[in-house]
């Protein structure tokens, strides 16, 4: 039986679909092994190390507590990818993008817009 290979690409699609599952679980220990340890973050604030990305996400997630995220799209180019999706919170939808970096299939950087 053929084993099959993933690709760079491949890998780093699942990685943000992945990343976007974790935060729909509201628990930043999911998200820890998603990320280096010294992950930037820039959002509504901005974040650096993992111990500061992960007081953004409890902060997010007491603020907004019943949000989630839904990805529409992801596009890869190298180690970088971008993520359309919707978020919803408080009865309301916003589409968003995020820009992610990786590094040895880690993300390194997000950056939401």
């Amino acid at each position: 039986m053929a084993q099959t290979v993933m690709t760079e690409r491949e890998r780093i699609e699942q990685a943000v679909t992945r990343f976007f599952h974790m935060c729909n679980t509201h628990c930043p220990g999911n998200l820890a092994p998603l990320m280096t340890a010294d992950v930037e973050l820039a959002a509504e604030r901005e974040a650096r190390g993992q111990e500061d990305v992960h007081s953004y996400f409890v902060w997010l997630w007491q603020t907004y507590p019943d949000l989630t995220f839904r990805v529409e799209h992801v596009i890869v180019d190298g180690t970088a990818a971008a993520a359309e999706v919707t978020s919803e919170a408080k009865g309301l939808r916003l589409p968003r993008c995020v820009v992610f970096n990786f590094r040895d299939g880690l993300i390194r950087r997000i950056k939401w817009y």
